[in-house]
């Protein structure tokens, strides 16, 4: 659609860099506030006191120093007191992986899917020039996204394929995963296992790790069900089954 946003970042990326660790490693992060206001930073992952989570000021940094124990899809985000959300709308947002230790999962082409939203409005441009706090303060989004983008290339998969998405949803609302042409063949959610559900609510916050399957060649599309007004503008992660194509990991 050609537009830009002035986006706040973690590491000059929309969304974040993913983190990734495995269920018992010791995570050590540092986060360098290079900005002009305070900033902090807060892993849903992380069991630990929210003093540890900033905001810091400028030129200052901050230390979070912890020993993964749960597995799963976290978010992660700015804290910074009561300004925390229009930080977060904002920009200052990511993904953090943890693998489970013990509990080996099948072989899968692996991807991450962060669901965030736009609070700002293009000038003639195609400029955003910054998040609106009254869009911000209603929730009232101009656009969502994955991925921190309105548009993706095809993923080339293979026909019988298992396919898993770690899946973050920023906000706002609660996204309704679903993926066209099939099923989703078990949903990770924290300690629950879900299978073979059709559609699956991931509240904003919050994360899952989605599993399904391609059954044939052909075309299938992973969307938001309750965002399904945005497809016009490119909210979809499109997958291509080829007979010809290589499943992950051969």
């Amino acid at each position: 659609m050609g537009m830009r946003f002035n986006a706040w970042t973690y590491n000059g990326k929309l969304p974040a860099p993913v983190l990734e660790a495995c269920e018992g490693d010791r995570v050590k992060i540092t986060m360098a506030n290079h900005a002009g206001t305070a900033h902090g930073l807060d892993s849903h992952a992380f069991r630990t006191s929210m003093m540890h989570f900033g905001p810091v000021e400028p030129d200052e940094s901050m230390v979070l120093d912890k020993t993964m124990d749960t597995p799963g899809a976290f978010m992660y985000h700015c804290a910074s007191g009561p300004v925390t959300d229009l930080h977060i709308k904002s920009g200052l947002y990511g993904a953090m992986v943890v693998y489970p230790r013990d509990r080996r999962l099948p072989a899968a082409r692996e991807l991450v899917v962060v669901e965030s939203a736009i609070y700002g409005d293009p000038d003639p441009s195609g400029l955003i020039p910054g998040t609106s706090p009254a869009r911000a303060q209603r929730n009232d989004p101009a656009f969502m996204m994955f991925n921190g983008r309105l548009e993706h290339e095809t993923l080339a998969v293979a026909p019988g394929e298992r396919v898993r998405a770690y899946v973050v949803n920023v906000g706002p609302g609660v996204a309704a995963i679903h993926v066209m042409g099939t099923i989703l063949e078990t949903v990770y959610d924290g300690t629950a296992e879900v299978r073979n559900v059709q559609t699956y609510g991931i509240p904003a916050g919050s994360g899952a790790v989605i599993d399904f399957i391609i059954p044939e060649t052909g075309t299938y599309g992973l969307v938001d069900h309750d965002r399904l007004s945005y497809l016009p503008y490119g909210m979809e992660l499109t997958f291509e089954a080829r007979a010809t194509a290589s499943p992950a990991g051969k």
